[in-house]
């Protein structure tokens, strides 16, 4: 009864020492979480910096004319007033083709992708042009083209051609958009226009739709865009390690600029992310080193002391707070090496020391080349995380059942007594 009482008393101490090395484990999850606060506010300044996300977000012709309403006053004289206004012609059919350089910039130890690039634009405006009447003066001198943008991402004065002729643009102010402007005489309702804007930006580029007929072309060196987050998927597209190339045909829309097409900056596997999935797995790497510390009290004739679990599951959560150190500096892979030979290794030798034999501390060693190997194909393998993760805590499971399937554990210390007494 004594017997099974101190297996008890060990088992207790064992689970409070599992919490107090979850809370630890906690810990390092919220630091990580404030690193990626430290992160995510370095990449807002320099996506700030880089002008944000670049975009077009409508292409119109306007011409300007004065509504005539006429009065008779009292004395029968007749009072004409006059009231600006505009109408508005969408284009028939609008194509971009954009190619698009990415490079990385620095803020502190934090880095964050921006591009820079050239956009070609080619419309068509096919319309009847209106005539004046007694109620309608329409200002044809006075109309301009107008393109609706980022206008923080363009780097430099673009000029547009319109029916082949080059028109100067500015800036319209006082506009809560950012609108360039090209003015010129508007003696014809089919009017061709091309441009090219050099722009810069970050995170994202995408056009709305402001014709019925819409066409990009993307060519960008980033491998890794995401197109899901817009209204449609690209009609054909090619990403390999160099880059990738997208194009989209919306022949049918109704050109009425809420919907979008366009791409997303996306990092492959974020660091902060992967971190984070990394503890989240911290309890295997408390739970696993003790049941492998207490199959060998119970199989190699050994007595450990709480303080040795303590010891030993420390250094497997120093792990993680090693990983997010080095990681931030230098490449993952190597971080990762790093801190798992560090952890791996001392908490072997530590094992083979306080139990004079290197079988053990060598046995250590296996279980967590096992342990980081797992976690390392866990955290590359996004989509399959939770699968991988799934099998191995079976597996863990599994084992221990086989290993123990024969053990009495009322009779623990007996058995230790008789395997010692055989050697």
């Amino acid at each position: 009864m004594k017997k099974s009482k101190d297996v008890g008393l060990k088992v207790l101490f064992m689970g409070i020492i599992v919490i107090v090395l979850l809370c630890l484990n906690t810990c390092i999850g919220r630091k990580v979480n404030d690193r990626r606060y430290n992160y995510n506010t370095a990449v807002d300044s320099i996506s700030s910096a880089a002008g944000g996300s670049m975009f077009i977000k409508d292409i119109y012709i306007c011409v300007p004319y004065e509504r005539i309403t006429r009065t008779t006053s009292y004395n029968g004289e007749v009072i004409e007033n006059r009231t600006p206004d505009e109408v508005f012609y969408d284009a028939k059919k609008i194509s971009y083709d954009a190619t698009i350089n990415s490079q990385m910039r620095t803020l502190g130890i934090y880095s964050s992708p921006i591009f820079t690039g050239e956009l070609s634009i080619n419309g068509e405006f096919d319309f009847t042009v209106p005539k004046s009447d007694s109620f309608r003066e329409y200002k044809f001198d006075q109309a301009y083209l107008k393109l609706v943008l980022n206008d923080r991402t363009i780097v430099s004065q673009p000029v547009f051609e319109l029916n082949g002729q080059p028109y100067e643009t500015s800036y319209l102010s006082g506009d809560k958009n950012g609108s360039l402007i090209a003015k010129f005489n508007c003696d014809t309702g089919n009017i061709k226009f091309s441009t090219k804007l050099s722009f810069r930006g970050a995170e994202k580029f995408y056009v709305h739709l402001a014709s019925t007929d819409t066409s990009l072309k993307i060519n960008c060196d980033w491998n890794s865009p995401c197109f899901s987050n817009y209204d449609y998927l690209p009609v054909t597209h090619s990403v390999t390690e160099d880059g990738f190339t997208a194009e989209w045909s919306i022949p049918f829309d109704s050109g009425d600029r809420h919907h979008q097409i366009g791409f997303d900056y996306k990092e492959p596997l974020n660091l902060y992310k992967m971190l984070n999935r990394a503890t989240d797995y911290g309890f295997l790497f408390i739970i696993v080193p003790f049941i492998v510390l207490f199959l060998f009290e119970i199989f190699a004739s050994i007595n450990l002391h709480p303080f040795n679990y303590l010891l030993c599951g420390a250094a497997s959560i120093t792990f993680f707070l090693l990983l997010l150190s080095f990681s931030e500096h230098i490449n993952f892979l190597a971080s990762y090496l790093i801190a798992a030979v560090a952890s791996g290794v001392l908490i072997s030798l530590y094992v083979a020391s306080i139990t004079r034999k290197i079988k053990l501390g060598f046995s250590m060693s296996l279980v967590f080349i096992l342990m980081y190997g797992y976690l390392f194909f866990s955290l590359k393998s996004e989509d399959y995380a939770l699968l991988i993760g799934s099998l191995f805590i079976f597996i863990v499971l599994a084992l221990v059942m086989f290993f123990t399937r024969k053990v009495n554990w009322n009779e623990i210390k007996k058995n230790k007594e008789e395997i010692t007494v055989k050697e």
